[in-house]
């Protein structure tokens, strides 16, 4: 399931394991997980791990606030291929 991976690199990769936040697909990232410099490594994530090319312009509040809003994305990107 995509939504497992993305959410396995930002725990990983971007909140460095921290326990004290649990992550659903409907966790607010934009509120205090994220940063840009978080947002930017998620890009490149997906961009690699699913062989997708995420324009500047996708790069938004809708395609971001949430790990079900960045898997909508991937999935659309998917599709496109």
């Amino acid at each position: 399931m995509n939504a497992d991976r993305i959410r396995g690199f930002i725990q990983t990769e971007i909140l460095f394991e921290d326990d004290n936040v649990a992550l659903t697909n409907e966790t607010p990232l934009l509120d205090g997980v994220l940063d840009s410099l978080g947002l930017m490594q998620l890009v490149a994530f997906l961009e690699e791990e699913f062989e997708i090319e995420v324009q500047d312009e996708e790069v938004t509040v809708e395609h971001f606030r949430t790990i079900a809003d960045i898997e909508d994305l991937v999935n659309s990107r998917v599709a496109q291929r």
